[in-house]
């Protein structure tokens, strides 16, 4: 009976909400300096969301993230995905679906990678922020 009406709960929220995008977290990958992360399949498109800050409120060091994007399978570089020098955080669109790896190069900096799976609604919102003019091109990669 509850498993019955939390299915009708779920419905409803689906039908009431038609124009919500897809967003589902696939993997998350924290921490300090450099490393190899896990491997990680992810469809086309797909998102990373990065967070780079330094380990304390104190630290005057440079803080500084570059994210690397891997193919598993081949291990052909891919690109770097984000650069970025400070306090910060942005997000990537990827269209290439596969199996991935990332290296990261972290200086004095925590960092936080999210990848998401999305739909093609949001990577179309996406792809129309990254067309106005003011945006920085920086901020989006793709192939």
């Amino acid at each position: 009976m509850r498993a019955s009406l939390a299915a009708m709960l779920l419905a409803a929220l689906l039908m009431a909400t038609p124009s919500a995008a897809l967003e589902i977290v696939l993997r998350e990958f924290r921490g300090i300096g450099q490393t190899d992360t896990e491997v990680f399949s992810a469809s086309s498109p797909w998102v990373i969301e990065w967070w780079s800050r330094p380990p304390t409120a104190i630290d005057h060091d440079p803080a500084h993230l570059e994210v690397y994007l891997y193919d598993a399978i081949t291990n052909e570089f891919l690109g770097r995905v984000v650069r970025h020098s400070g306090i910060g955080r942005g997000d990537v669109l990827i269209e290439r679906g596969g199996r991935f790896r990332f290296r990261v190069q972290g200086q004095a900096t925590n960092w936080e990678l999210r990848v998401m799976q999305i739909d093609e609604e949001y990577a179309e919102r996406l792809r129309e922020t990254r067309r106005r003019p003011e945006r920085d091109p920086r901020r989006r990669f793709e192939w």
